[in-house]
């Protein structure tokens, strides 16, 4: 099944931390919520059960992509430079063949597909906003600069 169009939602917040591990000591986490969604595709209420797998989906594929896929602070500022070139028009699109996933950036979305498994029943083709997956990378690259702490965190809401 081909993705043509990525549905809106009104805000994501998404937020990197530092939590405590009883195995792994102080280790990078996150969350995602979205707010103030109240209607889309043609003014259809949300119910809370397709919100919850809407932020599941998020963290899943876009967060697990970003966090897994760019361990080093070095590569993300090297990849934020290829997705600068498709925000600006100087590429139509990039790819980031990483660990988790394989990301086709466009300017108007960004795919995803698992780099072991491929498209199938738990991995399937999922894409989000450009502007989404380019903001949450950058965020990521800013809690990547930042000493491992509990109190330390960054959000932002797109």
């Amino acid at each position: 099944m081909k993705i043509d169009k990525v549905e809106r939602w009104t805000k994501l917040r998404v937020k990197f931390s530092y939590c405590k591990d009883g195995d792994f000591g102080i280790t990078p986490t996150s969350e995602v919520k979205f707010f103030d969604v109240e209607e889309f595709s043609g003014k259809k209420k949300i119910k809370f059960k397709d919100l919850e797998k809407r932020q599941n989906e998020y963290t899943k594929f876009l967060i697990t992509a970003i966090m897994e896929d760019f361990p080093e602070e070095k590569m993300v500022e090297d990849f934020l430079d290829e997705v600068n070139k498709v925000a600006a028009g100087k590429l139509n699109e990039t790819y980031w063949d990483g660990q988790s996933f394989q990301h086709k950036i466009t300017k108007d979305k960004v795919s995803f597909e698992h780099t072991i498994f491929g498209i199938c029943e738990e991995y399937p083709e999922w894409s989000c906003h450009f502007d989404e997956y380019k903001a949450v990378l950058e965020l990521w690259g800013e809690f990547l600069q930042m000493k491992p702490s509990l109190r330390n965190e960054v959000t932002i809401e797109v």
